[in-house]
């Protein structure tokens, strides 16, 4: 970027980030999230730095919060507010420290830190005055532009657990003035009762936006009922060192005698111990009562902070340390077409590089064409992203007002990118499709998904290594895998002795697959893992014993190609009795399965009556393929008529062995949390299932509980 494109970028910038922060702390209404905010500012802040001489007076990253709107009296603060700076990767906390270290003049900088949750809610200082043997709240004020805030000392009054006086006989030189910081928050819970009561138009998006709208009330009364709290984390420097205060801690251990704190603080001395903390609370901060949205470091010993100082707008000895965002903003550079397995043509953005929930994200999904006209999404623009379900990044939104003038309409094509077929788009799906069975990108697609985990699961097998088997004629079809040869694999490109061995071992061990992964693997549209179960478990299939070749090596010290292959008798069906089986079964018979249903009984017939698909089969079984029957479970039906979702890292037992087990027992384990959930088994990180759970009152349980639950 030039500096004529920095300074329309940051042009821009700065009156979108303004826009926002006026939202943010005026309206009380931001449209977007404080992701989204940080990732704007950040961009600017590194714009700034590029090209220092474009920074103007009235940029946001030199000024704290926002403008006034009028509606409540002014009153200038005490002594100018600071925000914080802020970091977002252990990297900026070692450049931070370094920064100290620079500053301090030392060769070694030996610091202890204390580590505070940072709560999100709204910046409020309170000021005590003396009165005879008490110190009487006098005022309330905003943040506001950091040199005067809004007077709502009627509304912080409101608040409970505020004391509205206290003593403090211990300290006779304090200060007839105190002033203490701390942020208003809302509780999730509190939250929820208050938009219950309020039109689905008036709802707060959550709780910091309700917190700063209820404080920002002209009515007490309206305030009073919204059950506001407080914590409280900041003391003047009069007053500090009038009472003798020399470290963080003893500050917060003195605040916490007068006025609510956050007790969660910690005293570490290694940015190690501050990390471990900040990790634990990124676990479980869906299950504290209210929002945090990182954790906040400062120097513990005061005099350091004295040293240290601050720049125009915040200390040099303190550090925001944000989660992960949840939401990121990026620009697109280009628009590309990705073909999926069944034909289907989604539409992705490429990106500029942004770090989204802990990993770099440089692709997102545009879903279909529809979505990119909704959106009207353009090559250029400035787009808000967000991971689908935590996993797929997706593009959720356009920032119309950083929109460059230079940005392009994409069309979305009338021909397969990958084989040049035209694309058709079947009445009532949103989503163009190629039909060319052909199809390069099709197939490579589709032999991906057939080696995937919960497919065959056939490792060494990834998509270079199929772009290559497919570029050297070796595989064509799925049937083609298990053909594959010592002197097919050895001598191409990243096949050594080791790879090829390991390759050929795993597809001698997916000739033999459980009846659902095979079914799973053929990649049928509508048809994924649990339907394959289904499927696999609830038709009536005529497995028989059959009597097998195993393989095995000879010993550590053997050739990679010495084996010996023993006979060995399995309970299972050849491919041929399963196509007979679905041939004998119509679509009706299918439907009325449960959990299958016409949509799902009409692609398996469609696929069936396919005669290409009919003579992959018989290649396959050609090939040595057969699948395994799964045993039925003898195990008690305590979950029969139950459905579970699983969210989260369960600590003692992977997700899937939780699934197996619940299955085994008659329950159905479901990917959604609805008033139909009867319980959602919960670990560490659960993310928005759990919070949909406590909405709609379905019991949450974690590992503990439910192992309980099957020893009872």
């Amino acid at each position: 970027m030039n500096k004529t494109e920095a300074k329309q970028r940051i042009d821009k910038l700065k009156e979108e980030i303004w826009r926002l922060n006026k939202a943010y702390f005026i309206d009380d209404n931001s449209d977007v999230s404080e992701d989204v905010r940080d990732a704007l500012k950040k961009e600017l802040i590194d714009l700034e730095s590029e090209f220092p001489d474009l920074i103007t007076s009235d940029s946001p990253t030199q000024r704290v919060g926002a403008p006034l709107d009028g509606r409540l009296p002014k009153v200038k603060h005490l002594t100018p507010k600071e925000s914080l700076s802020d970091a977002f990767s252990h990297a900026e906390l070692i450049d931070w420290t370094d920064q100290m270290q620079r500053a301090l003049g030392k060769e070694k900088l030996e610091v202890e830190y204390l580590c505070e949750l940072k709560i999100d809610g709204l910046n409020i200082s309170l000021v005590y005055e003396q009165n005879k043997d008490r110190y009487e709240l006098i005022r309330g004020l905003t943040r506001g532009n950091g040199i005067e805030g809004e007077d709502v000392t009627h509304t912080v009054r409101t608040i409970q657990a505020l004391p509205l006086s206290f003593q403090l006989p211990k300290y006779p030189n304090a200060p007839k003035v105190i002033e203490i910081s701390g942020e208003v928050y809302m509780s999730k819970a509190a939250l929820k009762k208050l938009n219950k009561n309020l039109a689905e138009s008036n709802q707060f998006a959550n709780p910091r936006n309700a917190a700063a709208g209820s404080v920002r009330q002209l009515d007490p009364k309206v305030t009073a009922k919204r059950d506001l709290e407080i914590f409280c984390y900041a003391l003047d420097a009069k007053t500090t060192d009038a009472v003798g205060i020399k470290t963080q801690k003893e500050l917060m251990e003195f605040l916490q005698k007068i006025v609510p704190v956050n007790k969660e603080f910690t005293l570490v001395n290694k940015l190690s111990e501050a990390e471990k903390l900040y990790e634990n609370f990124q676990k479980k901060r869906d299950k504290l009562p209210y929002d945090i949205d990182g954790v906040v470091l400062k120097v513990n010993d005061r005099r350091m902070q004295h040293d240290l100082g601050s720049t125009a707008k915040a200390p040099r000895w303190a550090r925001a340390y944000k989660f992960p965002a949840e939401q990121k903003t990026a620009q697109i550079l280009d628009i590309q077409l990705q073909v999926g397995r069944t034909g289907a043509i989604t539409p992705v953005a490429l990106l500029t590089p942004t770090q989204l929930a802990g990993t770099t994200v440089t692709r997102a999904t545009l879903h279909n064409s529809d979505e990119i006209d909704r959106l009207d999404v353009r090559i250029g623009d400035t787009v808000i992203v967000q991971k689908a379900g935590d996993i797929i990044p997706e593009v959720v939104e356009v920032m119309t007002n950083l929109r460059p003038t230079s940005a392009k309409k994409f069309k979305f094509p009338t021909h397969c990118p990958s084989c040049s077929e035209v694309l058709e788009r079947p009445e009532g799906e949103v989503v163009h499709r190629c039909t060319n069975s052909k199809c390069t990108a099709m197939r490579q697609e589709h032999l991906e998904h057939f080696v995937s985990r919960y497919a065959l699961n056939l490792e060494g097998l990834g998509k270079e290594t199929i772009e290559i088997l497919i570029e050297q004629g070796l595989v064509s079809d799925l049937a083609d895998i298990f053909f594959l040869t010592q002197e097919d694999l050895i001598g191409l490109p990243l096949f050594k002795e080791k790879k090829t061995e390991n390759v050929l071992t795993a597809i001698e061990n997916a000739k033999q697959s459980p009846l659902d992964r095979f079914i799973f693997a053929l990649g049928i549209r509508h048809i994924g893992r649990e339907t394959a179960e289904i499927l696999a478990t609830r038709l009536e299939w005529p497995s028989k014993e059959l009597t097998v070749e195993q393989t095995d090596q000879l010993g550590p010290q053997a050739s990679m190609f010495e084996t010996d292959k023993k006979k060995i008798k399995v309970k299972g069906i050849k491919l041929s009795d399963i196509l007979e089986t679905l041939q004998n079964l119509d679509e009706e018979e299918l439907a009325a399965i449960d959990g299958i249903g016409p949509i799902v009984a009409q692609s398996l017939t469609n696929w069936i009556d396919d005669e290409d698909n009919r003579a992959l089969l018989h290649k396959m079984e050609n090939g040595g393929v057969l699948a395994i029957i799964p045993e039925g479970s003898h195990a008690p039906q305590i979950f029969a008529g139950q459905t579970f979702v699983i969210t989260g890292t369960l600590p003692t037992l992977s997700r899937e062995d939780a699934k197996k087990i619940i299955k085994e027992r008659g329950g159905k384990v479901s990917s959604s949390v609805s008033s139909k959930t009867d319980y959602v088994l919960a670990g560490d990180d659960p993310g928005s299932k759990y919070e949909k759970a406590n909405e709609l009152g379905v019991e949450i349980i974690d590992d503990k509980k439910f192992l309980e639950i099957l020893r009872s």
